[in-house]
């Protein structure tokens, strides 16, 4: 049986292959649809308004448990169900640390071996699986944006990898639930070409779906670009650089960096950070919160999407119903409304 060596871990290359199969042959609730028709809602400027004209709340490691008798202040942190914080503290956002499991012979979520393993979806999957129910139960739902962050490096075959996460992808949402770069592109010779020119979808294309984006610069990256030419092909989006034919999704974590307003402007979707480390929570500080709003990055990630007792600091977008209009690329007239009814934020 061949093996992938990297970074001090090993792959073993036929679970790939057969998880990759589910991609290929579609089971389950992730098979597609056969081309359903999207459901028609009333919201007036759903053919006006695009998917990077809002600006929506996120949650930093969306999985994350305190382990007990944590003594690193970074650490201190807790998240809700994934289904909680959709239904009732307003995430739309999420990010999921991935690593493969051999032993399991699937994905697993969690931040840091040993010292930090607690996770509220321990499988890649459950994860998927909690946001693709609530999705069904609120189709009017503006699109959803999960961020993955792997965590285990690359093995030297790469697409047998890339298949197998995607494949569990599919298993929970069906690829016509999943906004992915084709779909974007469309006729345009490239990814960044069609958002500059055309834009993004409308919101009215993009209601009850989901979609995927990587938090990864190097080898990853890399290899799923196709060698830095494109995204054909793939389900998730990449982190970025200006100029790359595959450019559309930015992680800039920096709040104040001028980057974000810039890449916001021209027409891509960027994911900042309110907070970090617990800096800025525990010290009660607003300020780098409030600039990560005002940047027009179109995701606020925080650790603190509610109210935590004891600590002073809260993220809720200002004005939003979960969310609210860009307030640098949104059009004249529009409304946080617009974008989701509040009524499903029970």
């Amino acid at each position: 049986m061949l093996k992938a060596q990297r970074r001090g871990f090993s792959v073993q290359a036929t679970p790939w292959l057969l998880l990759a199969g589910l991609a290929l042959g579609g089971c389950g609730d992730g098979s597609d649809d056969g081309g359903t028709q999207p459901a028609k809602f009333d919201y007036p400027k759903d053919g006006e308004l695009r998917m990077n004209q809002l600006q929506s709340k996120g949650s930093h490691n969306s999985y994350h448990v305190e382990t007990p008798g944590m003594t690193i202040d970074a650490l201190k942190y807790s998240h809700a169900m994934l289904d909680v914080q959709l239904a009732q503290q307003g995430v739309r956002q999420f990010e999921l640390d991935t690593r493969w499991d051999a032993d399991k012979g699937e994905f697993v979520v969690y931040h840091l071996p040993v010292i930090d393993t607690k996770s509220n979806c321990e499988r890649f999957r459950d994860c998927l699986a909690l946001l693709a129910k609530w999705s069904k139960g609120h189709p009017a739902h503006q699109p959803i944006f999960v961020q993955i962050e792997p965590k285990d490096g690359l093995p030297a075959d790469a697409e047998p990898y890339f298949a197998s996460l995607e494949a569990e992808i599919l298993a929970e949402w069906p690829r016509s639930s999943i906004v992915t770069p084709d779909d974007v592109r469309g006729s345009a010779s490239s990814l960044r070409e069609a958002i500059v020119t055309a834009g993004w979808p409308t919101l009215g294309q993009a209601r009850g779906k989901i979609l995927f984006f990587v938090d990864e610069a190097g080898p990853w990256r890399e290899a799923y670009t196709h060698g830095g030419k494109d995204l054909d092909g793939r389900l998730l989006f990449a982190s970025s650089t200006p100029g790359a034919a595959y450019e559309a999704t930015y992680v800039l974590n920096d709040a104040t960096s001028a980057d974000i307003p810039a890449r916001v402007k021209e027409g891509f979707i960027v994911r900042t950070r309110a907070d970090s480390d617990n800096v800025e929570p525990f010290a009660g500080d607003t300020s780098k919160r409030d600039a990560a709003f005002a940047s027009g990055a179109q995701l606020v990630s925080t650790d603190y999407p509610a109210p935590v007792q004891g600590v002073n600091y809260l993220v809720e977008v200002p004005g939003g119903t979960p969310s609210r209009c860009n307030p640098l690329v949104a059009p004249s007239g529009c409304v946080a409304n617009d974008i989701e009814d509040p009524k499903f934020i029970e």
